[in-house]
């Protein structure tokens, strides 16, 4: 009762705080000094707010962002290896006494006596997956459409949700984000957004851009609001999405903008040269990638001084690199498929979790795990026509052949492969073709074909590279 009772004043407080500071929002805009002096006391409130909502919940956040931040920046301690391999037997211990898909595993060495799951697994035993501890109204359902525009959920109870939570602080604050800072993201959002001081937008300061409105003179606008506003930024969007803004900057043959960006942080797409340099050129940042999905939560974050590496998050998963067709570990340094644990999500427990991407793993001389490449979804993966895997870099070739305002590499035979491009000019196709056919094989059948437009997808995403062959067999 008195834990009801100080929830209502706290809300009550924070109601009258947040209609006070409206108010001085409105009335407070005669200079530009005394616009960031208020912008600097929202960010403070909006910190504080967050902390205060966290302390009356029991601190169930800052224990996880401590937990995270402490086994993540000294992995190698005794403490971090303590609570790393407790949390994963744990999760094995509750899968096995609580879930019916796991019922029959109690014989167990390791983690790798677990059957190595997938999203048709789940989907297709989704109630063998639910935990019998967990009643599902008081979980929260995870959906996404996927890169294959097939529904899949799960369902993750609240401590897994402070967990993520911490975890979205930890990295973002590694990449230059701080609590209050403007937030700007940019992913598929609903037509009509309320945003008001009662908001959970407002509270956190996102500031919503869709993917789907960022044509000229959308991004014309958007860059505009962007340089109004004094307060501390930072972008969070597909590289696809910035890569676009960028390519409109370079047409207009833009100057940097001046609009205080503290933190880049791409998501769902491999970040490539071009938009880590233009993003750099234009708002005074060097990108960070984030290797992330809705049913797990971070997994991995670039290291900002080195871009070929990838820190895994091993405060809250158990990350393994397995043959692309069969379930074996392979050695440091090769390709295979990204299979997680979620050492967290005590609601339905995801144990060896194949997500679908591809890529490696390799170990520092301290003798910490991180991810040496990313590479997406295996069915978005080319090969050449003796059925070896080509790296994923190979599309981005095609960019020394002129200016492209998209452009997309499609296998759809065994060794039929179409090039699509859009652009203005057309470009030296014999050279490319001959470039091409000595990734592919000589024998090759290698199409051109200039497009007005590429789609986005279901998810807002825009795939540059697809295999629709190999899925076939899928």
């Amino acid at each position: 009762m008195r834990s009801q009772k100080l929830r209502i004043f706290f809300y009550l407080c924070f109601v009258h705080n947040s209609i006070l500071i409206y108010n001085i929002n409105t009335i407070c805009t005669s200079s530009f000094s005394n616009q960031n002096i208020l912008m600097n006391l929202l960010q403070t409130f909006r910190k504080k707010v967050f902390w205060l909502y966290d302390f009356f919940r029991g601190y169930d956040i800052r224990n996880h962002y401590r937990d995270i931040k402490r086994i993540n920046e000294n992995p190698t301690s005794e403490f971090s290896e303590n609570k790393k391999e407790k949390y994963l037997n744990d999760i094995l211990k509750h899968a096995i006494a609580t879930t019916r898909f796991y019922q029959n595993q109690t014989k167990y060495n390791s983690i790798l006596d677990f059957p190595v799951i997938n999203k048709n697994v789940i989907r297709d035993n989704f109630d063998d997956f639910k935990s019998s501890k967990y009643k599902t109204k008081s979980c929260v359902l995870v959906s996404t459409s996927g890169s294959t525009g097939a529904p899949f959920s799960v369902l993750q109870n609240m401590s897994k949700r402070c967990r993520n939570t911490g975890d979205n602080l930890f990295y973002s604050k590694k990449s230059g984000y701080e609590i209050g800072y403007e937030l700007v993201y940019i992913k598929i959002w609903p037509d009509h957004i309320k945003r008001n001081i009662f908001s959970k937008d407002w509270i956190q300061n996102i500031v919503p851009q869709s993917v789907f409105d960022l044509e000229d003179d959308d991004i014309s606008k958007f860059i505009k609001k962007l340089e109004e506003s004094t307060s501390k930024k930072s972008f969070l969007g597909y590289v696809s999405a910035f890569e676009k803004i960028c390519k409109y900057l370079d047409k207009i043959n833009a100057k940097p903008i001046q609009c205080n960006v503290h933190s880049v942080i791409t998501i769902s797409e491999g970040l490539n040269e071009y938009t880590r340099n233009r993003m750099q050129k234009y708002f005074g940042v060097v990108p960070v990638s984030r290797y992330s999905n809705n049913e797990n939560g971070i997994i991995a974050q670039e290291d900002g001084d080195d871009k070929h590496r990838f820190m895994i998050n091993l405060a809250s998963y158990h990350v393994e690199i397995l043959h692309l067709d069969k379930d074996i570990p392979i050695a440091n340094g090769e390709r295979g498929r990204i299979v997680v644990t979620d050492l967290h999500n005590y609601a339905m427990p995801l144990i060896r979790y194949d997500t679908g991407d591809i890529g490696a793993i390799d170990v520092d001389d301290k003798g910490v795990p991180f991810l040496t490449s990313i590479e997406g979804r295996k069915l978005d993966l080319i090969y050449n026509t003796k059925g070896e895997m080509l790296p994923s870099h190979i599309s981005y070739k095609l960019c020394k052949y002129g200016e492209y305002k998209q452009f997309q590499l499609v296998q759809y035979g065994e060794k039929e492969y179409l090039i699509k491009l859009n652009t203005d000019q057309k470009v030296d196709e014999q050279k490319m073709l001959s470039e091409y056919r000595g990734y592919f094989g000589q024998d090759a059948n290698i199409t051109i074909e200039y497009v007005d437009e590429i789609p986005l997808l279901s998810s807002g995403k825009r795939r540059e590279v697809m295999n629709t062959y190999h899925s076939q067999f899928q």
